[in-house]
C-alpha cells in the first residue's frame, strides 16, 4: 500500500476552495497540467467524472462527501494493471478568513510481486506529479485563470 499527502495553502476563504473542489469536480481539465479535457460521467457509465489525461482515460468515482468538515473521497480507475486501487482524498482545513491548507492523499493499493516492484518509481512519480497539481489548483483558485504551465499546455494544444 502506498499512502501519500500533499498539502498547499490556498489563499482564499474556505467556501471558495470547496466550491471549486465540488461544484467544478468535472471541470480539472480547466486547471490540471496533462488533463486535456474532462466531462461529467454519463448516466451509464457509473463514473462521477472521465478525463482525459497525458497517461490516459481516467475514470473517477466519488465516494465521499462531507460538506461540513470539507472532505471529498473518489476512487479512481483506468491506472495501469498492477493497480488494484486508488483512493484520493482531499481535505481543507480553514487557516484563517483567507487562507485555507488542502491536504491531498492518495492511497494506492498494488497487486503482488509487479506491483511491489512498481511502488519506488510509482512513489516518485507521485512526489513529482503532485506538487505541481497543487500549485495549478491553487494559481486558478486564487486567480481564476490557469496557472502559466497549464496555459502554455493549453496554448501549445491549440496549435
Amino acid at each position: 500500500m502506498i499512502d501519500l499527502k500533499f498539502s498547499r495553502n490556498i489563499k482564499k476563504p474556505i467556501g471558495e476552495v470547496w466550491r471549486v473542489v465540488i461544484d467544478e469536480f468535472a471541470d480539472a481539465h480547466l486547471w490540471a497540467y496533462g488533463t486535456s479535457s474532462c466531462r461529467k460521467g454519463l448516466p451509464h457509465e457509473d463514473f462521477d467524472r472521465v478525463c482525459e489525461t497525458e497517461t490516459g482515460k481516467l475514470m473517477d468515482t466519488i465516494t465521499k462527501v462531507d460538506h461540513e468538515n470539507y472532505v471529498l473521497e473518489f476512487s479512481v480507475k483506468g491506472l495501469p494493471f498492477f493497480v488494484r486501487s486508488v483512493v484520493s482524498t482531499w481535505k481543507l482545513k480553514r487557516i484563517s478568513d483567507t487562507q485555507t491548507e488542502i491536504v491531498l492523499g492518495p492511497r494506492i493499493e498494488v497487486k503482488p510481486v509487479i506491483g511491489t516492484l512498481a511502488q519506488i518509481p510509482m512513489k516518485m512519480a507521485f512526489k513529482k506529479l503532485y506538487p505541481g497539481l497543487l500549485d495549478d489548483l491553487a494559481i486558478y483558485i486564487e486567480t481564476g485563470r490557469p496557472s502559466p504551465r497549464k496555459q502554455k499546455e493549453m496554448d501549445t494544444d491549440t496549435k
